[in-house]
């Protein structure tokens, strides 16, 4: 966990961790997915050199902000700008104020989320900078981290941990259809749907973090850490990869969806391990090379 990280890592040590873990296999795999648009061209898949370039930084919101609109390489790398300015803020914060301090700078982020869609004013550029449309789950998810390591030495401290907790679980299921970005709900249930699984995902996680202090089975924790070390690959390949090759399957093959959604899949898996066991390779090699030159 992150709250985790920065308590034991200096500022330095964290950032080069964190740009270790994201960005040598996100430039590989980015790379891959624009070569694939361009091989297998699609009216609805024209990218361009400048996408590539804008989405090699993680920063493509913030461009997009600053010089106007373009395609990402994947529609789903937005997500990437937004835990690039949570790290930056979390970590920033950390080194200047210190890590006990660190529920008070949640609490006042969650405040300003708050304020931020009372007032309307949620949509602006700038605003939106301040994380205000996903604060609620940073919020959620560092107070359970504060909370699982006992990180609270007063009562004080315990409640306000716990009040976070709360807080941002109830706000984010209330406001959650405000803080999607405009899509379109082609089923009139999806908002209860959406409702629903956030409901069964703050009670749920917490649940599920009690229940990892029993798992003591070796095998058991080394298969839980490969499914958690393959969500990063497998999350950069699936959307814009994943529907290509569906289009480009169904179209010459008369197997069912199905079949070939289970094949595909399969397939991405498989993709993903191989990435993630080759990035773990790889960055224990530059921690051994900067280890033996200090």
């Amino acid at each position: 966990m992150i709250v985790q990280s920065l308590k034991v890592k200096s500022l330095k040590e964290f950032s080069v961790v964190r740009l270790l873990r994201l960005f040598p296999i996100f430039w590989i795999l980015c790379t891959l997915t624009y070569i694939l648009t361009i091989l297998l061209p699609d009216v609805r898949y024209t990218l361009h050199i400048t996408d590539y370039i804008r989405s090699m930084t993680m920063l493509g919101d913030v461009f997009d902000g600053i010089v106007g609109p373009a395609a990402l390489i994947d529609p789903s790398y937005w997500t990437l700008t937004v835990e690039l300015i949570f790290y930056t803020g979390i970590a920033l914060f950390v080194r200047f104020c210190g890590h006990r301090n660190i529920r008070y700078f949640l609490l006042a982020w969650l405040i300003v989320a708050m304020v931020s869609f009372l007032l309307h004013i949620d949509e602006n550029f700038y605003i939106k900078l301040l994380l205000v449309r996903h604060a609620s789950y940073f919020v959620f998810g560092s107070a359970l981290a504060l909370i699982a390591g006992s990180e609270a030495f007063t009562k004080r401290e315990k409640l306000l941990d716990w009040t976070l907790l709360c807080a941002s679980a109830l706000y984010a299921t209330y406001i959650h259809v405000r803080s999607i970005p405009a899509y379109t709900f082609p089923n009139p249930q999806d908002g209860y749907i959406i409702t629903a699984l956030h409901g069964a995902f703050f009670l749920g996680v917490p649940l599920l973090v009690y229940l990892s202090r029993f798992v003591t089975n070796q095998r058991v924790v080394n298969g839980l850490l490969i499914a958690g070390g393959i969500t990063y690959p497998l999350y950069l390949l699936h959307q814009r990869i994943g529907n290509m090759m569906i289009d480009l399957l169904s179209s010459v093959s008369p197997v069912s969806w199905v079949t070939l959604v289970v094949c595909f899949e399969g397939a991405i898996i498989v993709a993903a391990y191989s990435a993630y066991v080759l990035d773990k390779k790889f960055r224990t090699w530059v921690r051994l090379r900067f280890s033996a030159r200090s």
